[in-house]
């Protein structure tokens, strides 16, 4: 249900891999809080997942990951009653937006996104083989910001370049064609991003990332987190730097981070014990959210049941916003004007409407 007494928010994930730690730090507990003071969106984007993973074998992944990141986002606090949980793909007013909002952009533009030619070198695609799709991904991402009409995107870094399209976009079609989209404004979160774990080689040395495999994810069972957390490298003492371990520490027990590595430099206590105490801290984070994922799972057809009733609403707001766009580009008077011809012919001679003839 919609609330227009409240600030519109937008914001998603891709659904190619469990959510992890670097969601739950980075923009998961800001949506959670934003719920009392925005009506949210939170968009499952399944469209998005095909710019890099087309292939069918890929595509018939899509169901059960779509299912584990909707048990992923209501585990963490995302409450159905307070947020529109919604498929991307079940909005089919998002695909003519797109194409409209399309004829506004400069190829030249999107050519210049540095997170367009990563997420490129993430797939492992060569340039002439970049789909455009995949270029034209900050299009389709703002024509679900402005489908909405977003007023706040909380983002994680990599993707605030893309809400910047969205915002020259909006600005660019209301001085075209009149006022209809709100101009949306990109939310940093201020946590710094964690590092991976060592899952993988080096994986430690970039940030974590479902893309990478080098992930902690909230559905991992206690055991999992504490074998991951202990692939982290230990830092030699008086280590210059954020070593990942305190990485951890800053996010996950600020209040203790200083002083913990202050004893762990001078050798008070040493990396086992360093160790030790993040496995609690994250465990202590993690156990409510394995709780609320458990008895959602275990309540048959509920998950569906909440993704549908989303995607509904959000079908409702997409196509009043695309009939709000078509008016103001003329699209919709030119329409209207060759029904009510037709119309008129038809009453005219005295036929059905549709019906067609000479």
């Amino acid at each position: 249900m919609t609330d227009p007494r409240k600030p519109r928010l937008l914001t998603g994930d891709r659904p190619t891999g469990p959510l992890h730690l670097g969601h739950l730090v980075g923009t998961l507990q800001s949506r959670v809080e934003l719920q009392d003071s925005h009506e949210c969106f939170v968009i499952v984007a399944d469209l998005h997942s095909l710019t890099t993973r087309w292939k069918r074998e890929q595509i018939t992944e899509l169901p059960a990951r779509v299912r584990g990141m909707v048990l992923d986002l209501l585990s963490v606090g995302i409450d159905p009653t307070r947020s529109t949980i919604y498929l991307q793909s079940g909005v089919p007013a998002v695909y003519d937006l797109t194409i409209l909002l399309q004829m506004l952009t400069p190829v030249a533009r999107l050519s210049k996104i540095e997170t367009i030619k990563d997420m490129a070198n993430s797939a492992g695609l060569e340039d002439s083989e970049v789909p455009l799709g995949l270029l034209g991904y900050p299009v389709l991402q703002a024509a679900d910001i402005l489908m909405a009409n977003a007023e706040l995107v909380p983002v994680g870094g990599d993707n605030e370049t893309h809400v910047h399209v969205a915002r020259e976009l909006a600005e660019h079609f209301n001085e075209a064609y009149g006022q209809v989209f709100a101009v949306p404004q990109p939310t940093m979160s201020t946590t710094p991003s964690l590092p991976g774990v060592n899952t993988i080689v080096g994986g430690s040395e970039r940030k974590m990332s479902k893309s990478l495999g080098n992930t902690i994810n909230l559905s991992d069972a206690p055991d999992e987190v504490a074998r991951k957390l202990r692939t982290l490298p230990g830092p030699a003492p008086g280590e210059p730097g954020r070593p990942p371990l305190f990485a951890f520490a800053e996010a996950f027990i600020p209040v203790e981070a200083e002083s913990l590595r202050g004893d762990y430099d001078r050798g008070a206590i040493g990396f086992a014990a360093v160790q030790d105490r993040l496995i609690r801290a994250i465990d202590d984070v993690l156990a409510p959210i394995r709780e609320r994922r458990a008895s959602f799972a275990a309540d048959k057809g509920r998950v569906e049941e909440i993704l549908v009733d989303g995607t509904i609403t959000a079908r409702k707001v997409a196509y009043e916003t695309l009939a709000k766009v078509r008016d103001a580009m003329g699209l919709e008077p030119m329409w209207a004007g060759l029904v009510q011809a037709t119309q008129a012919r038809a009453e005219a001679r005295k036929k059905p409407f549709y019906q067609g003839g000479s």
